[in-house]
């Protein structure tokens, strides 16, 4: 009787692990370990929202942002809070933020009932010095920046809230073109604004569509603190029955987060279509990756990426599963970890992710109100999959001329989706 006390109490104290750590045999699949917690802003007030993370590799720096209309906090080496930015340095609706080579801090800024959206730019102070329009963008006037990076090639790419695409900019702030992978979207209502049928939505002349804000809000999904933190898109809902067929049309698609490594490469990823469209550092389409869905391996509403070149993966924040999705840096996927809960490795709609100069992964845990900081570990195999041993060994014959594979895609050609 004393042995099954013992043994029940043992497994009482065994702490949480996320899901996903083990392999079906039993044996380690991605060990994750806590390794700090970030749960208060510089004034020692609860974090609020965070919605999206941001390192800062030379100094070491943390930034987090928190709540939709919130504040920008700082946190040191030792993720102690030190500094804030919020509306007294100008900064009154930040989305996102991204540091230069030169230390300047830049903060993506949604639309306002006052001002348009922009980015403002800080020099090392976190004094601003300037700001970037989209003035001169077409459907500017509209756009609500969310996230940037600043490509190899000194250009900046902004992706903005249901904008289809990503803005390519120069160094100095000016528009140059859209860059937007083409793929099929099957929501009906984008596909009738693509096609012109709506009377605010944008004809396919200029890929563009009016915002599309999902299936509606039910009951008491949000109460109205949140209602007015938020933005539509980190918003939770119960989606409606889809009683009418779907319907398709290949355009542009919604990009979300934007990313690139150290070679210039570009990672596109889409929330609509839970792929991810690479380009290299010319700007030319290479491959896309990812599937659409609510079980392993694939993504319902991917949020974020971020690039771990030492460990060749890519990792994905997926906002509806609570779950982190790695693949390797060719798109296949190898593993997943997390679910919902409150327990540290757990998340519940997390919606933002970077890596620090350890190469610890920030996870902004939207509605836990704070941000976690994970050592991951996993074993990278090469090759993933084993591909059966071929039964004929007679070589193959030569494609015809219609039969021959077709260069990939670039530009606004249309897509053909990569097998897994």
């Amino acid at each position: 009787m004393r042995l099954l006390l013992a043994l029940v109490v043992v497994l009482v104290l065994l702490p949480a692990r996320p899901a996903g750590c083990e392999e079906e045999g039993g044996g380690p699949r991605v060990e994750v370990k806590v390794v700090a917690v970030l749960t208060r802003d510089d004034q020692g007030e609860p974090l609020r929202y965070p919605s999206a993370v941001f390192s800062d590799h030379d100094m070491d720096e943390t930034y987090v942002v928190a709540g939709g209309k919130g504040k920008v906090v700082v946190y040191g080496p030792n993720f102690f809070p030190v500094a804030s930015l919020a509306a007294g340095r100008g900064a009154e609706t930040p989305r996102g933020v991204f540091i230069d080579r030169q230390d300047n801090l830049y903060i993506c800024q949604g639309r306002s009932a006052t001002r348009p959206g922009r980015i403002t730019i800080y020099n090392p102070a976190f004094f601003p010095v300037r700001e970037i329009s989209f003035r001169d963008v077409p459907g500017g006037e509209k756009f609500s920046p969310l996230h940037m990076v600043i490509g190899g090639n000194g250009r900046i790419y902004v992706t903005g809230l249901n904008s289809r695409g990503v803005v390519v900019l120069d160094h100095k702030g000016r528009f140059l073109h859209w860059l937007r992978p083409r793929d099929r979207i099957v929501d009906r209502k984008a596909v009738e604004r693509l096609l012109g049928r709506a009377g605010t939505g944008a004809g396919p002349a200029d890929g563009g569509a009016a915002a599309v804000t999902g299936p509606k809000e039910e009951g008491n999904a949000i109460g109205p603190e949140l209602r007015d933190l938020l933005p539509p898109a980190l918003r939770p809902h119960r989606a409606k029955k889809e009683k009418e067929k779907p319907v398709s049309v290949v355009g542009p698609v919604k990009i979300a987060d934007v990313a690139t490594d150290s070679s210039g490469h570009l990672y596109l990823l889409s929330e609509e279509t839970s792929r991810v469209y690479v380009y290299g550092p010319e700007e030319k389409f290479l491959f896309a990756f990812g599937r659409k869905g609510g079980s392993t391996g694939k993504m319902s509403r991917p949020k974020s990426l971020v690039i771990d070149e030492k460990k060749r993966a890519v990792y994905i924040v997926d906002y509806m599963r609570h779950t982190i999705l790695i693949f390797d840096l060719g798109g296949v996927f190898m593993y997943e970890f997390g679910g919902l809960g409150n327990a540290p490795g757990w998340f519940q709609y997390p919606s933002g992710l970077a890596l620090n100069r350890e190469g610890q992964l920030l996870v902004a845990d939207l509605f836990n109100h704070r941000v976690q900081v994970l050592d991951v570990q996993f074993e990278y195999r090469f090759p993933l999959f084993q591909a059966p041993a071929r039964k004929n060994t007679t070589p193959p014959r030569a494609p015809s001329r219609k039969e021959a594979p077709q260069p990939p895609a670039s530009g606004d050609d249309v897509l053909q989706p990569r097998p897994l």
